[in-house]
């Protein structure tokens, strides 16, 4: 396996310069102070595999891993790769990074750049990376020791790559919600669908069914049209035999009234030969003119209803002429239009034909100016050449000049920066200098206040030990005063306590009533009561004892009083319940000399409590001698004296010395002041046991103070020294500064000369290669005229180009024909057509304005003869009145001409029906074949192309038939059209959910057996980890603390993953104890034997450790370092110690020392040494 060969360090921290350490294959330990830089180096191999956590290589940010007098900093690190475990094909590879000021980092892999990602990769197919468990940095083993159980089995997880598993069956956990997810949601489709598919089935029902009626409904409506095309067939025959037989009747009618109007015209003729007189004359005109005009009415009426019928018939004409018309402006709009379309394309295509054509032309004539002056450009090509030969040699000298007089910059500069950076340092040293001056000023006059309050300390400790062994005297005698007080006070108390039962009594059931636990006790009567200081003595005398008797509010009080004394057993009292007592009063003091009224007549009190006050003193009375009392007694009557005698009813006497009463919670201190005396003597013992260990204190703390107070006057005196030191180095830096400014100012001014000659050369160099791009340039564009295969190229995309103008030919052709087949249908067809048509609608429309002018004169014409037959009639009937004496002849002819002119006006009238009812019939007969036309129309709009032919029993139920489906139509409602379709949609989606949905089950199932099985090979990889680092750990343990025993035991042996990992360790002659209840010291030694057993677990070919002993005592330190010596024959250890047994076990030891802010190196063979 690869292992370290040698690591070089510059600018990276405290390496300013650069640092080159080559490391054996064995044991390696560096040591040396603390903060001299050891651990940098360690961080520097992290540094140089790629890690990008600048928490991890303890500094603020990749750029601070910089040192202070460097642009970069740089890690190179060298492995031995003869086993060809690194993927590169050397038996040395050299990796290297290198970060600048900006954060910017260039790694390279054998000197050759590389992304940061590919150098990983590489790395860690050899398993080397910068968070490899081989590395072990400072504090490690202090954290791990510290770890709790399930951070421990995480551990061992992390080891053992169980993370692996836990992604594996996190994405499939993710699967199997997936795919739950993906079932809950085409259950709710299949769902959706299946509740669709039932909507649409009906749906579906209601559209077959009314697809089924309309059918039928159209087969019962194409039988009725088929009825009505045979009844109306049937009226069209009958009718045309109508029209047939009137055109007849019309045409005889006609004839008839011809030959009756001759008939009377030969009449006439023959009167006219035979008439006389005037009067007969002109009767006979009249009756002419009568008939003419008779005839001209008819005549004109028949044209009239002629030309209504012939003005129908060109109104249809012109409806069809203009609807013809409208087709062909149609027709002609959409012919315009593809005119206009394929115009478009042709002018494209024109236009495209054009590009090509110039093209085409270009490429020709290029080809044709090529071939004509090939030797030509080819000559030119050479004298170009041997021009850019000439500029390049003259670009080289100009370059080599710059590159000389840049080199020349960039050394003065390099020497202007190397001085700049002196000058800093310089600067940088004079402000340390300065500050350190300013420091050790302030230090010295620190030091001195420090020196006069230490002097001041030790007098004021010294007043400060008097005074407390003072008032430790004092505090003693008072203490011992008090001792005796608490003893006296407890001697009394138990004194009193035998004589005092009713005492205590009274004052239990007085603190029952203050705490409320018995409720209304008012409290002792001699407490209730105010009496003067000259009756007291007659009052007590008086009470009997009753002024201590304890005053409530009524018997059941009084009952819960008594009832609690002898519970608790605490002696017996008097109590006087204010209700329900009787007190004694009399009345008036009886006629005595010397006696007053009653006692309770002085005593003042609340009112609430004078029942009380009466129970006691009612019944006694108040004398002012003895002699008064004498005489008051014998006659029944209680009496005491001012002085305290009492003289009861009937001659008892109570007297002699009165002695105020004793109260004894005054005179004897409770039992809670006893203890609180006595506590305050225990206190205050304390206090004099806290005082006396602070004058002792205080005697150690004195000759302290006057041992630092002697060290504080040396060191003042050292740093006189040091200042008077950093005053001589302060002029030495200055001096320093005044030189480097002068040597910058030298060099800067030949920096500015070879500048200038820089920028002559740059200028120059801007020139040629101008000139160069401009000569290749034109080289190139002669060499492609020079060029055979260039020529060949443009021939073969001439060539392209004629093939593609043939094409493009052959398009704008057909355009053109289809253009020109347009123009010939719009110019010959419809534009004709279109003129026809307008042409025979304007000869329609000027016949119907012809027709309806001559209805119009005919029937002004007619109204004019109707009025003038009216006129002849009178004219007529009035010379017939003067012509009654004419002869027979003139009546016989005036009767003829008048039944001719008769039968003539029957016959007009009839002629006139008749040609009325031929013209209706005609109508008739229009509309009829209109009516025709519309029932075969809707015949086949029904989908019938014949008549549809049923019996008359079937006919009959038609109607009946069709309301009955209309109404089975109405019943159905709209329907939805697209429902068959639909339904065969959603049918068709609700079998692929089912199938979907099968599918997804089937994964989930496959899902959940690959989790188990996943949860299966966990456990089983997990339980062969932890058992074999159970036995390196117990065989680790063993070697390190030399027979002791270390064991990993599972909190959750079932389900190791519910539980911690637990450590119980037993060193020798000890018993076993967990882990986390063992010494800080003994924590750690099993922590690095469980950490040397996951190493082993996951092998590397070199191992770092950072003071992972700094915890051990020299005895397993020791040890530790005979099983890394041990190891180092298979492995590669570097280990940074402090201790000198790991020291000892090392085949090479590099000791690092701290100067002037840079971390130096210096190596020996310790081995060998020793």
């Amino acid at each position: 396996m690869p292992y370290l060969k040698k690591i070089e360090i510059k600018g990276f921290k405290t390496f300013n310069l650069k640092t080159t350490i080559t490391l054996p294959k064995g044991l390696t330990v560096i040591t040396g102070p603390n903060g001299s830089g050891k651990s940098n180096i360690i961080d520097a191999i992290l540094f140089c595999l790629g890690d990008l956590s600048a928490k991890r290589l303890r500094a603020e940010s990749l750029p601070s891993l910089i040192g202070p007098h460097s642009r970069s900093a740089k890690v190179l690190i060298q492995f031995d790769n003869s086993d060809q475990r690194i993927p590169v094909e050397t038996t040395t590879v050299t990796i290297s990074r290198e970060i600048n000021r900006k954060g910017q980092s260039v790694f390279r892999l054998n000197g050759r750049r590389i992304s940061r990602g590919n150098l990983m990769e590489i790395l860690s197919m050899a398993g080397i990376g910068h968070h490899g468990h081989n590395i072990v940095l400072q504090g490690t083993i202090t954290r791990l020791a510290e770890i709790t159980s399930n951070e421990r089995r995480r551990m061992i997880e992390d080891m053992i790559g169980i993370a692996q598993y836990d992604s594996e069956k996190a994405e499939a956990e993710g699967k199997l919600k997936a795919a739950e997810i993906a079932i809950r949601t085409a259950m709710g489709r299949i769902g959706e669908v299946q509740k669709r598919v039932e909507d649409l089935e009906r749906e579906r029902n209601d559209l077959l069914r009314h697809r089924f009626i309309q059918s039928q409904i159209k087969r019962l409506e194409a039988i009725k049209v088929s009825q009505n095309i045979l009844e109306t067939e049937e009226k069209l025959k009958g009718l045309r035999l109508r029209v047939k037989e009137l055109e007849e009747r019309v045409e005889h009618l006609r004839k008839s009234r011809e030959e009756l109007r001759a008939k009377r015209r030969e009449i006439e003729a023959e009167w006219r030969r035979l008439r006389s007189g005037e009067g007969q004359t002109r009767l006979l005109k009249v009756q002419v003119q009568i008939g003419e005009l008779k005839s001209r009415l008819t005549e004109l009426t028949t044209k009239i209803n002629s030309c209504k019928s012939s003005l129908e018939e060109l109104k249809r004409v012109r409806q069809s002429s203009l609807q013809q018309v409208e087709a062909i402006k149609r027709e002609i709009e959409e012919v315009n239009l593809k005119i206009r379309e394929a115009s478009s394309r042709r002018e494209k295509i024109a236009g495209e034909m054009e590009a090509k054509q110039r093209e085409y032309e270009r490429l020709s004539g290029e080809l044709a100016e090529i071939k004509k002056n090939l030797d030509k450009n080819r000559e030119r090509v050479r004298r170009l050449e041997k021009q850019l030969s000439e500029l390049d040699e003259e670009l080289v000298l100009v370059r080599s000049n710059h590159a000389k007089s840049s080199s020349t910059a960039s050394f003065y500069t390099q020497r202007i920066r190397e001085i700049e950076s002196r000058r800093r340092e310089f600067s940088s040293s004079l402000k340390r200098l300065r500050k350190s001056l300013k420091e050790l000023m302030e230090v010295h006059e620190e030091q001195k206040k420090r020196l006069r309050s230490l002097q001041e300390t030790i007098e004021r400790r010294s007043r400060q030990k008097d005074a407390a062994e003072k008032e430790i005297r004092e505090a003693g005698r008072i203490a011992e005063a008090a001792k005796d007080a608490v003893i006296e006070f407890s001697a009394q108390r138990e004194v009193v306590e035998k004589i005092r039962a009713e005492e205590e009594a009274l004052r239990s059931l007085e603190e029952m009533g203050e705490l409320g636990v018995i409720q209304g006790i008012y409290g002792r009567l001699r407490r209730l009561i105010k009496v003067e200081k000259r009756y007291e003595k007659a009052v007590e005398a008086a009470a009997s004892g009753w002024l201590d008797s304890l005053v409530v509010q009524d018997f059941n009080v009084a009952f819960t009083c008594s009832e609690t004394l002898r519970r608790l057993k605490l002696g017996r009292v008097k109590i006087i319940p204010l209700k329900g007592i009787s007190p004694t009063q009399l009345e008036a003091p009886p006629d005595i000399k010397g006696l007053g009224g009653t006692v309770a007549s002085i005593i003042k009190c609340p009112e609430s409590i004078r029942p009380a006050v009466l129970f006691v003193f009612g019944d006694t009375f108040l004398a002012v001698d003895r002699k008064a009392a004498l005489e008051s007694s014998p006659k029944g009557f209680r009496v005491v004296t001012v002085d305290g005698e009492l003289y009861e009813a009937g001659g008892g006497v109570e007297s002699g010395y009165y002695r105020a009463p004793i109260d004894l919670s005054t005179i004897v201190p409770s039992e809670a002041a006893v203890k609180s005396l006595d506590e305050a003597v225990k206190a205050l013992h304390k206090h004099l046991e806290r005082r006396k260990s602070e004058i002792e204190e205080m005697e150690a703390e004195i000759p302290e103070l006057r041992e630092e107070a002697a060290r504080l006057t040396e060191a003042m005196a050292r740093i006189e020294g040091e200042i008077e030191r950093v005053n001589r180095s302060i002029e030495r830096t200055e001096e320093s500064l005044k030189i480097a400014d002068e040597n910058m100012k030298r060099i800067r001014s030949l920096i500015e000369k070879e500048k200038a000659r820089m920028e002559k050369y740059k200028a120059r160099r801007a020139e040629i290669l101008s000139k160069e791009r401009s000569l290749r340039r034109e080289i190139a564009e002669l060499r492609r005229k020079t060029n055979l295969s260039e020529i060949r190229r443009l021939e073969a995309q001439r060539e392209s180009l004629g093939y593609d103008l043939e094409d493009i030919r052959r398009r704008l052709s057909a355009v053109e024909v289809n253009l020109s087949t347009f123009r010939s249908k719009l110019e010959r067809v419809l534009n004709p057509s279109l003129r026809n048509a307008e042409a025979h609608l304007s000869k329609v429309l000027q016949q119907i304005k012809s027709l309806e002018e001559e209805i119009e004169s005919s029937l002004k014409e007619r109204r004019l003869l109707e009025e003038k037959i009216r006129s002849l009639e009178e004219e007529k009937t009035e010379l017939q009145r003067s012509l009654l004496s004419t002869r027979e002849d003139a009546e016989r002819f005036t009767s003829e001409i008048d039944r001719i002119d008769d039968e003539l006006g029957l016959l007009d009238e009839e002629y006139e029906q008749a040609s009325e009812l031929l013209s209706n019939a005609r109508l008739d007969l229009q509309t009829l074949q209109i009516r025709l036309e519309g029932y075969r129309r809707r015949l086949e709009e029904l989908g019938y192309s014949e008549p549809v032919k049923v019996s008359k029993e079937r006919l009959a139920e038609v109607d009946s038939l069709l309301r009955t489906m209309r109404l089975e139509l109405d019943r159905i409602g709209a329907v939805n059209q697209l429902a068959d379709v639909h339904y065969s949609e959603q049918v068709s989606r609700y079998k692929e959910l089912s199938l979907r949905m099968n599918e997804l089950e089937r994964e989930r199932m496959a899902i959940i057996k690959f989790i188990e099985e996943i949860e299966r090979k966990k456990t089983e990889a997990f339980m062969k980890a932890f058992k074999e680092i159970n036995e390196r750990l117990e065989r680790y343990f063993s070697r390190l603390t030399d027979g002791g025993r270390a064991v990993l035991r599972l909190e959750n042996p079932e389900n190791p993953f519910a539980g911690g990992v637990d450590m119980t360790v037993e060193f020798k002659g000890k018993p076993p104890i967990l882990i986390s209840g063992a010494s800080s010291g003994e924590r750690s030694v099993a922590t690095v034997a469980f950490l040397l057993a996951l190493q082993e677990f996951t092998p590397a070919s070199f191992y770092i450790f950072d003071e992972i002993d700094a915890h051990l005592d020299p005895f397993y330190v020791e040890k530790l370092g005979d099983f890394l010596n041990d190891e180092s024959s298979n492995s590669q250890f570097l280990v940074i110690t402090l201790k000198p047994e790991m020291i000892n076990k090392a085949d090479k030891v590099y000791g690092v020392y701290m100067r002037n802010g840079t971390s130096h190196v210096i190596s020996t063979r310790f081995k060998e040494a020793s």
